[in-house]
Formats: structure tokens, C-alpha cells, sequence
């Protein structure tokens, strides 16, 4: 995982265990969820990419 997105998620998490208040802590939770989401899927799309630039069959679509 990328240091800014380990950075991102620290400090998500010290603002979720300093809050008193229900939909702040649901609404950090969820931008948690979300970024990790969007980790994921630019994972996948890079691995996509790689695939189709080395794949001899994928060259001439």
C-alpha cells in the first residue's frame, strides 16, 4: 500500500477513536471503507494494464 494511503487511513483512525459524536465516527468510517476501495480497483486496473500491454493477442484490437 502506498505510504500517502497508510498515512491517510492513521489518521482516519485517530479521528474515529477521538470522536464522541455517531455520524462523524460513521462518516470517517465510511471515507475508511472508500479510500481502501479505491485501492483496491486502481490495483486491479494497473494489473489490467499490465496484462494488456504484454499480451501479444490483446495488440492488434
Amino acid at each position: 500500500m502506498e505510504e500517502d494511503i497508510q498515512w491517510s487511513l492513521e489518521q482516519l483512525d485517530q479521528l474515529v477513536a477521538g470522536s464522541l459524536d455517531y455520524k462523524q465516527k460513521a462518516l470517517l468510517l465510511g471515507m475508511r471503507d472508500l479510500l481502501l476501495e479505491q485501492q483496491k480497483r486502481t490495483e486491479q486496473i494497473q494489473g489490467q494494464l499490465d496484462g494488456t500491454l504484454w499480451s501479444p493477442n490483446d495488440w492488434g484490437e
